[in-house]
Parts: C-alpha cells; sequence; structure tokens
C-alpha cells in the first residue's frame, strides 16, 4: 500500500510540474490577447487596405479566376500571394469583414507567440525564461502595426510560418538529422512563409545563428547542407525584386548619394535597437529627411561599437550574444532600405521577426541571474514586471490609432507635418465618408506642402467633381477640370487626369474635348479601367451604342467582377436589339449582385421583347420584392 501511495505521489508531482510548464505560455498569451483587444474595432485605413483588399480585383468573386490571379499577380508590386489568398477566403466566408479580419491577424499572432516559447524552450531556456521572451514578443509596442493593420496579415502569417520553421529545423538538429520527417516539415513550412512575405528570405541565415547557437562546427558544410533554402530564398528574392522594379516601386525615393544611403542603414539599425529597449515615436510612416543631418552621422557612427562588441563576443565564445545579435541583424539587414525604395525608410512591422533575437537575450539572462542566485534577481524581476505593464498600456493605445484612416493620419501628423502624404491620405478617408469639405481642405494643405505633385491635384478635382455633381453645381465642376488641367501641366504622362477631365466635360455637355481627353487617358494606360469606363458612358449618352459595347468589352477584360458594367453593356445591346445577348450581360450582372431591383426590370423588358412573358413577369415581381418600384409601363402586354 505504502509503495502505490508513493507512486500516486509521484504521478500527482508530474502533473502539477506538466502545469507549471504550461502556466507561462498561458499567462503570455492571455497577456497578448487582452493588450490587442482595442485591434478588434478597428476598420480598413486608407494606406494599402484599398488595394489589397476593397478593391483587389481579385477578391471581388472566390473562384478559381481569381485564385489564379491571386498567384500570378502582384499588389503595388508586392508578391504575398498567400497573405491575399487567405483574405480572399475570409471575405468568401464572412464578407467584406474588417472585425473577422482583425480577429484573424491577433490569432496569427498568438500562434507566434507560441512557437516562440517553444522555440525557446527547446534552446533550453526554463519555462519562466521562455515566458518572459514569448510575452515580450506578444505585448512589444512594434508588433501593433504587424497585428492591427489589415494590409499587414503578411507579417503575422509569415511570421507563424516563419517561427514554425524554425522549430522544425532545431528539432531536426536535435534528433541529430534522424528525424527527416522533420526536414520535410521545415522545406514546406518555409515555402508557405516565402510565399506570405518575401521578407522570409532571411531563414537559412537564421539557421545558421542557430546552428552557432547549438555549437555546431562552423563550417562551409553548414552552408551547403542549406542549398535548397538558399535556393528558394534566392529564387523568391530575385522574383520580389523584379515584381518590384516592374511596378516602378524600387524607384529611389530620394536623391541621396551612395554614402547618404549607406548611413540612412546605419542609423535605421541602430533606431530599432534603441526601439526595442524605449519604442518611441512609433508613427506609421517615417518620411525620408529631405537633408541627412547630424543625428544620421551620429546615428550610423554608434553602429561601429555595435559591431566591434559583435565581435568581441564571437572571439570570447559568447554565444548567446552571437546568437541574438545576429539572429536579429540577419533578419533586419534587408529592411534597412539602403536603396531607398518605399515612401520611409524606417518601419515598425520590420522588426516582427527581427526582434525574437533580442528578446531571447533578455529571457536568457534573466535566466541566469536567477541560477546564479544573485540578489538583485527579485529586484530585477519587479523591475521587468513594471516594464512589461508599461509595454502592455503602450501596445493597447497603439492600437487605437490604427481605429480608421482619420485616426492614423492625424497621428502621424503630430510628428510629421510637412510631408503630403498625410493630409492626401487623411483626405481620401474624409471623401469616402462624405465628408467633402474637410477632403477638400486635407487636399488643399497636401498641395501647399508639395505643389508639384500631379496626382493630389487630381484627387482634389475627384472631390470638386463629387461634390458638384450631385447639385449640377458647374462652379465646382469649373474647378475640377481646372485641378485636373494643373495636374496635367505637372504630370503629363497620368492617364487618370485625361480620364477625369473628359469626364467632367462630357458632364458640362462638351463631347468633342471630352473624347479627345479619353481617347488620350486608354493612350497612356491602356491596362487602366477608368479610361473605358469614361469614354463608353459618352458613347451611350451620343447613342453610339456599338462602341460602347466595345469599351464596356475592354473595361470587363480588365475588370470583370463589376456588376454595373455588365448592366451597361446589356443596356447598349438591347438598344441595338440584341435582347438574348442583353439577358446573358444582365445574367452577369445579377450573378454578381443579386438584388438589385433595376437589373431585373431591364432584363424583363429584354424577355418581354423576345416573348418570354412568364420570365418577365417573375423579374418585375422579384424586382419589387427587393422594393423596386415598377412603373406601370413595364407590366404593360404582360398582364
Amino acid at each position: 500500500m505504502a509503495k502505490k501511495k508513493k507512486r500516486s505521489a509521484k504521478l500527482v508531482t508530474n502533473k502539477v510540474e506538466k502545469v507549471n510548464f504550461s502556466l507561462p505560455l498561458v499567462l503570455a498569451l492571455l497577456a497578448t490577447a487582452v493588450v490587442f483587444i482595442p485591434s478588434l474595432l478597428n476598420d480598413f485605413v486608407t494606406w494599402d487596405d484599398d488595394v489589397n483588399i476593397l478593391k483587389n480585383p481579385n477578391l471581388q468573386v472566390f473562384d478559381w479566376h481569381s485564385i489564379k490571379g491571386i498567384f500570378t499577380e502582384t499588389v503595388i508590386g508586392n508578391y504575398n500571394p498567400l497573405s491575399i489568398l487567405s483574405l480572399a477566403i475570409e471575405k468568401a466566408i464572412f464578407g467584406l469583414n474588417a472585425t473577422v479580419i482583425h480577429i484573424n491577424n491577433l490569432l496569427l499572432h498568438l500562434i507566434c507567440v507560441f512557437f516562440v516559447y517553444k522555440i525557446s524552450i527547446q534552446l533550453k531556456l526554463s519555462p519562466i525564461a521562455a515566458g518572459v521572451v514569448a510575452i515580450l514578443f506578444g505585448i512589444h509596442p512594434m508588433r501593433v502595426e504587424s497585428v492591427a493593420w489589415v494590409t499587414e496579415r503578411k507579417d503575422v502569417l509569415f511570421g507563424a510560418f516563419y517561427f514554425s520553421a524554425i522549430l522544425t529545423y532545431i528539432k531536426y538538429i536535435l534528433s541529430n538529422k534522424q528525424h527527416k520527417r522533420f526536414l520535410w516539415w521545415t522545406i514546406g513550412l518555409f515555402f508557405l512563409s516565402l510565399l506570405s512575405k518575401i521578407q522570409a528570405v532571411a531563414l537559412p541565415l537564421s539557421f545558421l545563428a542557430i546552428d552557432y547557437y547549438l555549437k555546431r562546427d562552423l563550417n562551409f558544410k553548414l552552408i551547403l547542407e542549406k542549398g535548397l533554402f538558399f535556393l528558394m530564398s534566392l529564387g523568391i528574392g530575385l522574383l520580389g525584386i523584379f515584381m518590384l522594379s516592374k511596378e516602378g516601386s524600387l524607384e529611389q525615393a530620394t536623391d541621396y548619394t551612395f554614402i547618404e544611403r549607406l548611413l540612412v542603414g546605419g542609423y535605421s539599425y541602430v533606431v530599432y535597437l534603441v526601439k526595442f529597449i524605449f519604442p518611441y515615436e512609433m508613427s506609421p510612416l517615417y518620411p525620408y529627411p529631405s537633408v541627412i543631418g547630424a543625428s544620421f552621422y551620429m546615428g550610423a557612427a554608434l553602429l561601429l561599437p555595435i559591431l566591434a562588441g559583435l565581435y568581441y563576443a564571437f572571439k570570447k565564445g559568447h554565444h548567446v550574444i552571437v546568437f541574438g545579435l545576429t539572429f536579429f541583424t540577419f533578419n533586419i539587414m534587408f529592411m534597412l532600405q539602403v536603396v531607398g525604395a518605399g515612401q520611409g525608410f524606417l518601419a515598425d512591422r520590420f522588426t516582427y521577426v527581427p526582434y525574437f533575437g533580442l528578446f531571447f537575450l533578455v529571457g536568457y539572462y534573466l535566466q541566469q541571474i536567477k541560477l546564479n542566485k544573485t540578489s538583485l534577481y527579485k529586484g530585477i524581476s519587479m523591475g521587468l514586471g513594471v516594464y512589461l505593464l508599461v509595454l502592455g498600456i503602450m501596445t493597447w493605445q497603439q492600437n487605437k490609432i490604427w481605429k480608421n484612416g482619420e485616426t492614423l493620419w492625424t497621428h502621424v501628423l503630430k510628428y510629421y507635418k510637412n510631408i503630403d502624404t498625410p493630409y492626401s491620405n487623411r483626405a481620401q478617408y474624409y471623401r469616402d465618408q462624405g465628408l467633402t469639405n474637410k477632403a477638400l481642405a486635407d487636399y488643399t494643405e497636401a498641395i501647399a506642402v508639395k505643389p508639384n505633385k500631379g496626382s493630389t491635384y487630381n484627387s482634389r478635382g475627384k472631390t470638386y467633381f463629387d461634390l458638384g455633381g450631385p447639385k449640377n453645381d458647374h462652379a465646382l465642376i469649373q474647378k475640377a477640370i481646372a485641378d485636373y488641367t494643373k495636374g496635367i501641366e505637372l504630370s503629363p504622362d497620368l492617364g487618370e487626369l485625361y480620364s477625369n477631365r473628359g469626364a467632367a466635360l462630357g458632364y458640362l455637355g462638351k463631347p468633342q474635348q471630352a473624347l479627345a481627353d479619353l481617347n488620350k487617358a486608354i493612350e497612356l494606360e491602356p491596362d487602366k479601367q477608368g479610361g473605358y469606363s469614361n469614354r463608353s458612358l459618352l458613347y451611350m449618352q451620343s447613342g453610339n451604342y456599338e462602341l460602347a459595347i466595345k469599351d464596356h468589352s475592354a473595361y470587363l477584360s480588365l475588370n470583370p467582377y463589376d456588376a454595373e458594367v455588365w448592366y451597361e453593356r446589356g443596356l447598349a445591346k438591347g438598344r441595338l436589339g440584341q435582347h438574348q445577348a442583353a439577358i446573358t450581360d444582365y445574367n452577369q450582372a445579377l450573378s454578381l449582385d443579386r438584388q438589385r431591383g433595376v437589373f431585373l426590370m431591364q432584363r424583363a423588358l429584354a424577355y418581354k421583347n423576345i416573348g418570354n412573358k412568364p420570365q418577365a413577369i417573375a423579374d418585375l415581381r422579384q424586382a419589387q420584392q427587393f422594393g423596386a418600384n415598377v412603373p406601370a409601363s413595364y407590366w404593360s402586354g404582360l398582364q
């Protein structure tokens, strides 16, 4: 009996140990979920969310055609098809729902926290130390941009695959390469990570850092054994560069010299290290300065002692320091914007994976302090607890900045009032909300800051047109035309300016001038939809239905998911007496927008014209069910 009692006690002890082992992970996950609650209340923002989700033609309908488009096309030059596919699946199931996207972004972030904890355990940290690493990764304010911004689904998705690949790689190495399944899992997860975001190309270098930490012999063989991984990185890296170049995203954003670009890269590296400890400012946009000032020289100069310290640590065999800093360096170095691409030289989201190396250092040395029974352990632990609380509060507040386009760009304007982007993007939000006067004020501010940008005149012109059209206010339409004309002077190759001016001239009853502008727009940008749409309306107004149909068809070849244009082409065919062909187009329009009463009414007329009275009656009744007011003339001859 005594033996049984002793055995039972042992079983209970093991169970308690297992619970204690998981408790730090549970606390890390819970803390992360709590501080990111405000992100679930956020909407889309006027910064790439429109291009990636709201207006992405491959997200309009979920079918094989759109899936093919997702994997064969880029978004603003970025090739991250798996991230876009995940958004397409969500939209197909839940509709265009920002809350669902934010929930899933947070869930993916929690998955990353889980893997960070597991990796730390595999790298011989205690559960408490691994929990510290996990909670730092989860709640650090520099995470917010990656989690709270819909477009940055790619960060949390690539991170989930990236960290899981690291975990399987460590298990493969620790098993002395006996369990090949871990290798195959690593290859597959790496591939998925690459398809989620190009930043994953650094994974083979992260493997080398892990090899060093695990004290594997540093030799050329280590690189050779990762040959497939390096080839995968090279392939996706070159594809990404090609796509960005094709889109024009690699065009230099500044006229810096090569030395100045290196200074920007060195300064950025140091700033990321500082923000790891003290996450200050945290602006969604950090614009390139017009002049490289003394702070950039000083910041870049600090890089030298950091690198010297890293070399010293390597020579002295301080494996943990070398691992933490090299992991950070390998994963941040491709994001230092030395080439000057993009709108800013810093981005909080770039630190999503790199900071793991620095978080690991904190966890490791906290563990060492405890193991050495240092008298400072209690005080350091309490200080760390306060620090984590401060970080959590900062993250809670930072999430609110991403609520919508107004909150986002108002926050940027706290730090950067002398650039046009925050004014223009906040104006776009106001315009989308119908707050045209606020939009006009912001566009005017943007023009005052940067008066030589044709696209801003284009945007303000569209706002004048939106305001003047419903009121039939020709004075506002003339203001729109004046802005389009000024924009053309500044950007004569921007086809949208001609397209919009053509639409405004058509509205004022100047068809010849309008047609000249629309022809020019299509000549400059034959792959853009706007010119074909506006010219088709002009042809419809003039009764030139054959040419209108050609433009409708050109438009639909670029965007086959626009129900309104299918409907308009049906109208044009009906005017030509092609009633059966018109019905086909109305069917397509209704497949995209089932409850449009006007679509049903016009299809009813087409059925009436070919003698199919029962179907015409059915359409008119259904149109009434959807709230359409069907005139008596539509029923004539049917009853």
